[in-house]
């Protein structure tokens, strides 16, 4: 059935443009396809995600690793901390000295620089943002 489809739609492609050859169409055919469905896919996922989707996403955070930290610097006015921090594999981000965005402005009261913490990052909106953080005992 796929291959009976897929010849007709050469074919229609062939009739429309009579110069173009089989493989021609063939390829006008595949470029058309991989259009649809971008287009398919980029209305899909900007929907809000489903339960399962919610649940994965959850179940994923839980099992991101802690990474060590020690705070260097707390910068109130952009919502940022500076992190002397070990390997981020999730991000796979070597360890480093770097500024962070966080999460909720209120991870920002909770540190003070010297502090050691514990944290998760993940990639937000483009930028490297704290979504948990915990003092280290």
């Amino acid at each position: 059935m796929k291959r009976r489809l897929y010849l007709l739609a050469v074919t229609a492609i062939s009739v429309l443009r009579p110069g173009l050859c089989h493989a021609a169409a063939s390829q006008v055919l595949a470029v058309g396809l991989v259009v649809a469905t971008a287009g398919v896919h980029a209305q899909t996922s900007t929907s809000a995600p489903s339960a399962p989707q919610k649940a994965a996403r959850a179940a994923q955070k839980a099992s991101l690793p802690l990474a060590d930290a020690t705070v260097e610097r707390v910068l109130r006015e952009s919502g940022e901390l500076v992190l002397d921090h070990g390997d981020l594999p999730n991000l796979a981000m070597p360890a480093m000295t770097m500024a962070f965005d966080v999460g909720n402005r209120k991870m920002l009261d909770v540190v003070k620089p010297g502090d050691k913490i514990r944290f998760q990052a993940e990639v937000v909106k483009g930028r490297p943002t704290i979504t948990h953080l915990e003092l280290a005992r």
